[in-house]
């Protein structure tokens, strides 16, 4: 008997799989979906990074704006003859002052401290002067002991100064907001004594941006100076 070797023979109406318009459609489908998810991810990290900027804007101005009121609440009257009174300069871009940040031993006498805005820069910068001497002849330097920045990718909020100078309002009235002193180009010397209150206002921005954009952080904070006795005849700043 003799037997004959033949190929199997492959009926393919029983193979299953995609016809060509069932292909083009999953391809068709498949697609979108990619573009939707593509475009999920790159809303997210688009949001992402926002948040990142502004928390890091946030962080930064409010460190720094802890720093400057510090300094501006910690002021003091540095025993002389005369008497020098702790507000010594003030303008709408700086504020010098006399400040005590020691514990009152001699080795950490009280400090001249400058704060100063620079626009062009976008900064703001403290310069420290330490003294020698004893108290009653302590001896400032001309050239700062110690300067650095405090903040850096800062601007003006608007027209807004970063330092604004308010005397007490004997008649306080919430529908009023008070006179501030005009300083653009400084406070005369006259009037020094005569501030009651400084606002510091800035507008941080995420490091390495150079123009403000709606949104950002704006930092702002009152400070009133210690030596202001409200139910004094006469209440401004003085001296002990």
């Amino acid at each position: 008997m003799h037997v004959t070797d033949r190929s199997p023979r492959i009926d393919l109406r029983s193979e299953e799989g995609f016809t060509l318009p069932e292909l083009l459609v999953a391809i068709i489908i498949g697609t979108f979906i990619m573009l939707a998810a593509a475009g999920l991810l790159d809303t997210t990290v688009s949001v992402g990074t926002k948040v990142n900027k502004r928390v890091d804007a946030t962080q930064r101005g409010r460190t720094a704006l802890d720093l400057i009121t510090r300094d501006l609440r910690s002021q003091v009257c540095i025993p002389a003859d005369p008497q020098l009174d702790s507000l010594i300069a003030a303008s709408d871009s700086s504020v010098d002052v006399y400040t005590d940040l020691g514990d009152g031993s001699a080795a950490k006498p009280p400090q001249r401290r400058t704060l100063t805005f620079d626009p062009t820069l976008r900064t703001i910068v403290e310069r420290i002067y330490t003294p020698s001497g004893a108290a009653g002849s302590y001896v400032f330097p001309t050239s700062p002991t110690l300067t650095r920045t405090l903040l850096s990718d800062v601007v003006q909020d608007g027209s807004t100064p970063v330092f604004t100078y308010y005397p007490l309002d004997p008649t306080p009235d919430d529908d009023v907001p008070p006179t501030a002193f005009a300083a653009s180009s400084g406070i005369v010397a006259t009037s020094l004594d005569d501030v009651a209150r400084i606002r510091v206002t800035f507008k941080s921005l995420p490091t390495g941006r150079t123009t403000a954009q709606p949104g950002d952080a704006v930092m702002t904070d009152d400070v009133y100076r210690n030596a202001v006795d409200p139910n004094a005849a006469d209440p401004t700043p003085e001296c002990w």
